[in-house]
């Protein structure tokens, strides 16, 4: 049938994005780490001193909700916001040492728990659903831009 969803990419796409992301959240709870936080913490570990308007999109939130996240973020210290020198407006988000400590713990304790719930899939397959994956992506970009 064309409506089932069993043949549906996105359908899939979203029920393994579920699973994953409890998984995540289960995880992070029991560091006081809401899955918001992590995704900009993720972002930060890799390239530090981004916009808050940089983060929400690379993030996929909205710039209102990255904004209350970070604010939230720089409570708990785990990062800075300072204003940029030419545009009052713009703020610049900054990892703190706390927030680089944590992510020992994160990727030493989440890679042993990735590797517990791993399913047996070959490397191979993994970059082929990397690969299709990123197309679907650029795809839904591309219409989400017009």
């Amino acid at each position: 049938m064309v409506n089932n969803p069993e043949n549906s990419l996105p359908y899939h796409i979203r029920g393994a994005f579920r699973g994953f992301e409890t998984a995540l959240a289960r995880y992070l709870t029991t560091m006081n780490l809401p899955v918001s936080q992590f995704y900009i913490l993720r972002l930060l570990w890799e390239e530090d001193g981004n916009t808050q308007s940089d983060i929400a999109e690379q993030a996929s939130m909205s710039e209102s909700v990255a904004s209350q996240v970070i604010q939230k973020m720089e409570k708990a210290g785990l990062v800075t916001r300072r204003k940029g020198s030419g545009d009052d407006r713009k703020r610049y988000v900054f990892i703190t040492p706390e927030g680089i400590t944590l992510r020992e713990k994160i990727m030493t304790e989440g890679i042993q728990l990735s590797n517990e719930h791993r399913p047996d899939i070959s490397r191979e397959d993994v970059l082929t659903t990397i690969s299709v994956l990123m197309k679907v992506k650029e795809a839904f970009d591309a219409f989400n831009a017009q």
